[in-house]
């Protein structure tokens, strides 16, 4: 099989692992995280935020979400846990009732597949969760790894999770690429020593991407393999 220009350039040949991130990356779950959100608030006597607000908190895991959601609400941290305990409760049972798949996420996943490329997905999504939205796009064996933001001592931005990966196959990390949409994703990129690719039409938390130095800044995944 042939390899893209860009991947050659990088690696001379294929990568040897690829760390790819969920929320924002292969899906769109922002529709289904507001509406949990939103749950939470009503339920601490606040308004609700709405789908939009909701999209730039995204990326730093389900306890800053719902920090962030508080704070912009002026709700009592008192009610942390209560407010934590419903956002997931309502989350569980909605995971995937609005999400859906970005475009050729698909065709990511088939083309590394096919190239014989390890692929990890490295998520701050509570590990719980992981699975079964997998399991529903039916993407799940794709994954060699499935690391969450609990999974490890440390998430997203620190590089753990992708070196974690990377020594579990004794891979070089100047080797490996990590595929994610944000400063967190391409952070722990940087740090691990990977290549990062960047997709536009995630949740950037207010920052210009091309600020950032990613390697690659795309907006759809097959621009990878042109």
């Amino acid at each position: 099989m042939r390899t893209p220009a860009k991947l050659d350039q990088w690696f001379e040949g294929w990568p040897e692992l690829v760390c790819i991130d969920l929320d924002g990356t292969l899906v769109d779950s922002v529709p289904d995280l507001a509406q949990a959100i939103d749950y939470a608030l009503v339920n601490a006597g606040a308004e609700t935020a709405g789908e939009d607000r909701v999209r730039t908190w995204v990326g730093f895991g389900a306890a800053k979400l719902i920090e962030q959601a508080m704070q912009w609400a002026d709700v009592s941290s008192d009610l942390m846990e209560q407010c934590y305990r419903d956002f997931l409760l309502h989350y569980r049972d909605n995971l995937t009732a609005k999400t859906t798949l970005y475009p050729n996420a698909i065709q990511l996943l088939k083309t590394f597949k096919r190239a014989g490329v390890p692929m990890a997905l490295v998520t701050n999504k509570p590990s719980v969760f992981i699975r079964p939205i997998l399991t529903h796009f039916e993407i799940s064996d794709y994954f060699s790894w499935l690391i969450g933001g609990d999974t490890l001592e440390e998430k997203k931005p620190s590089p753990m999770p992708l070196l974690h990966c990377c020594e579990a196959l004794d891979a070089e990390p100047q080797n490996c690429l990590m595929i994610g949409d944000s400063i967190t994703d391409h952070q722990a990129a940087k740090e691990a020593g990977f290549k990062s690719m960047l997709l536009t039409y995630g949740y950037h938390q207010g920052v210009d991407l091309p600020s950032l130095g990613a390697d690659f800044i795309a907006d759809d995944f097959t621009e990878l393999f042109t």
